[in-house]
């Protein structure tokens, strides 16, 4: 009993020394000297393991609460700047949960952290490498590995809650600061992300900004649910805006944008090597540029570098555009993947106004509802537009088109091609059509005489010329033409030609009836000039020169060929020299008038009639047409005495005959 009372005692001491001596551990292991040993202990190993200085000011270890405080923890990189600043890492992590080979970390909190990242080119390592190689797992070689491995248990990390304070990271151009964020396992929340850095492109350099004032995400099932408040976009390439100095020139430029955004999307990476999306709302706007996106959504995966788009819906002021889905092909410089699209049916009803301020605001006033249809493909260079559909409420206007555009990133090559498979309307839908212009309207009473329409041909606008070739089928005949606008010289030029136009019905000069003709003209429309000749003449029409060939028209009911006309207009008046070049004399006057809404009432001056013998050409075609009808004879002749000879009978010749 003795024995068994010692012993318990004995036990008793050793427990109580144990105890006592971890009492004793814990106290002195939270004694502020100790624990400066253990950070200055740890600031040694890891400057020894990183080969380079690595500072710590304060460490706070907690054993009961299992804390973990650093504070002012500095790391250099190999050039001796400091790559790696935090005013304080804090992290609680359970101690039980450890010792089965599990990682806890319920508390994580980043506070003033700042870190400075490089990676110059390609062929130069990132000033960070080091520390990537010097944790990174070294491949055992065949001397180094034990002849019996250990079975090692896998360590497994969960962590609860993150808080982040104060974070910049500036990595080469790119600088990026948040000011605060949460994490709690199923929502996050971040408050004024910002980002700032530079793009070196073609012309030069351009700085660019972006901030979100606030993001949200919460875990709903299997997907994330995010939310985007006050997403701002801005460029600046540091040169003035493009259209500067050139008022017909819409306000969009890539080197100038101020976006303001909000969105709401969910996100679910839950299937193996990919990403589904759906943008569920999204509103933009750039006050400067006119871009006015009130409302796009879509559904969107991400498999292996392409994106597969469905149930498109975009928003431009009042225009409403569908697409039913759409393939994109990511770009990728390792792969030598080059971006491509293509797109399903596009189906919407556009106000051209709603892209008048951010590309062309002659459209300011077209507020005309167009419906369309059509299908789109390309590639970073190049676009293509098949199956276009176009329409107005009544149908009065019809369109089918398709068309190319290529070299968009090279201005000089930049070659827009359209085909007008046809299109059909009416004078009067045309003359309402042009009424959504901001141009003088002139000749409208002739156009509304054409009566129905129907065009087909093809345009193309090219740097610095725009070039529209086809036939007009009309109610008062066909008109065939070939005419280019000439940027550089400010001249529209070209020609047209009619088999047999209504001319007198179109022009209002009962008079004359239908034509065959052809004409070139050339109209000045360069303002600096046409702006000099209306000060001085004053007058409304066109300035500019024609040269006509009328083969054939009627006048007072009299057949005319061979018509030559040149007319010139200053503007004020147009004046025109006619003659007619006959065999034995020519006829010649001369007409002006001053509104093409009146031609009646045009003055005809200067007539004449000029005699004149044949010229050598005409003798030489008198003479063989001379020839030729000898000739007619004389085989006629033959043929009637081969026939009296083949039957034996004479004709009967009758006086007279």
């Amino acid at each position: 009993m003795k024995k068994k009372t010692l012993i318990l005692k004995i036990l008793g001491g050793i427990i109580l020394s144990v105890v006592m001596l971890m009492v004793l551990a814990t106290l002195l292991f939270h004694i502020p000297a100790i624990q400066q040993e253990i950070a200055t202990f740890a600031t040694e190993l890891l400057s020894e393991k990183l080969q380079t200085r690595v500072k710590i000011e304060r460490a706070d270890i907690s054993l009961f609460g299992g804390s973990v405080n650093l504070y002012g923890l500095e790391i250099e990189d190999q050039q001796q700047r400091k790559m790696l600043q935090m005013e304080k890492l804090s992290a609680s992590m359970g101690l039980m949960a450890l010792l089965r080979d599990s990682i806890v970390i319920n508390d994580v909190e980043i506070s003033g952290l700042n870190a400075l990242l490089t990676k110059k080119t390609d062929s130069v390592p990132a000033n960070y490498q080091f520390v990537i190689d010097a944790f990174s797992k070294k491949k055992p070689t065949a001397d180094s590995l034990p002849p019996t491995p250990e079975k090692k248990h896998k360590m497994t990390l969960d962590m609860s809650h993150v808080e982040l304070n104060r974070i910049h990271v500036n990595y080469d151009k790119y600088d990026f600061r948040l000011h605060s964020a949460t994490y709690n396992g199923k929502h996050i929340k971040a408050d004024s992300i910002q980002a700032t850095w530079t793009a070196e492109k073609k012309n030069g350099p351009v700085d660019n900004w972006a901030c979100i004032k606030q993001l949200k995400a919460e875990q709903q099932g299997k997907v994330f649910k995010a939310e985007l408040e006050g997403l701002r976009f801005r460029t600046d390439n540091r040169l003035p805006r493009k259209n500067t100095g050139k008022p017909k020139r819409g306000f969009f430029d890539v080197g100038h944008l101020d976006i303001t955004a909000h969105a709401n999307m969910t996100i679910d990476a839950t299937i193996k090597d990919s990403l589904k999306m759906e943008l569920t709302e999204c509103v933009a706007q750039d006050s400067i540029t006119g871009m006015d996106f009130r409302n796009l959504t879509a559904r969107a995966v991400l498999v292996k570098g392409r994106l597969l788009l469905n149930d498109i819906n975009v928003q431009q002021g009042d225009t409403k555009l569908h697409i039913a889905n759409a393939e994109m092909q990511l770009p990728s410089k390792k792969k030598g993947i080059k971006l491509a699209f293509q797109t399903g049916t596009i189906t919407g009803r556009t106000l051209l106004k709603d892209i008048a301020r951010p590309f062309a605001p002659v459209l300011g006033k077209f507020t005309l509802p167009l419906n369309l249809t059509l299908t789109m493909s390309g590639t970073d260079s190049t676009l293509s537009f098949r199956n276009i559909r176009v329409n107005t409420d009544n149908k009065r206007l019809t369109i089918a088109a398709a068309g190319d555009i290529t070299h968009l990133k090279e201005k000089e090559l930049l070659d827009v091609h359209f085909n007008v498979n046809r299109m059909n309307t009416s004078g009067s839908e045309a003359e309402l059509i042009i009424a959504q212009f901001p141009v003088k309207r002139m000749m409208m009473k002739q156009l509304r005489r054409l009566g129905n329409i129907t065009y087909t041909g093809s345009f193309d606008v090219l740097y610095k010329k725009e070039a529209f070739r086809g036939l007009l089928h009309t109610s008062m005949g066909s008109i065939n033409f070939n005419f280019y606008l000439d940027e550089n010289n400010k001249y529209v030029v070209g020609q047209a030609s009619t088999k047999n136009l209504a001319l007198g019905r179109v022009m209002d000069i009962k008079k004359l009836g239908n034509v065959e003709a052809s004409a070139k003209f050339s109209v000045d429309i360069s303002k600096p000039r046409t702006a000099i000749m209306r000060r001085q003449k004053g007058g409304k029409l066109p300035i500019g020169t024609v040269n006509a060939t009328v083969d054939d028209c009627s006048y007072m009911g009299i057949h005319v060929r061979r018509l030559t006309a040149d007319i010139t207009s200053d503007g004020a008046v147009a004046t025109g020299n006619v003659n007619q070049n006959g065999k034995h004399r020519d006829i010649y006057f001369q007409f002006s008038f001053t509104n093409t809404e009146d031609m009646s009432k045009m003055k005809i001056t200067h007539p004449g009639i000029k005699f004149h013998g044949l010229s050598d050409e005409d003798k030489k075609a008198k003479e063989e047409k001379k020839r030729q009808k000898k000739l007619q004879k004389e085989e006629k002749k033959r043929q009637q005495e081969e026939e009296e000879r083949r039957t034996g009978k004479k004709k009967k010749k009758f006086l007279f005959f």
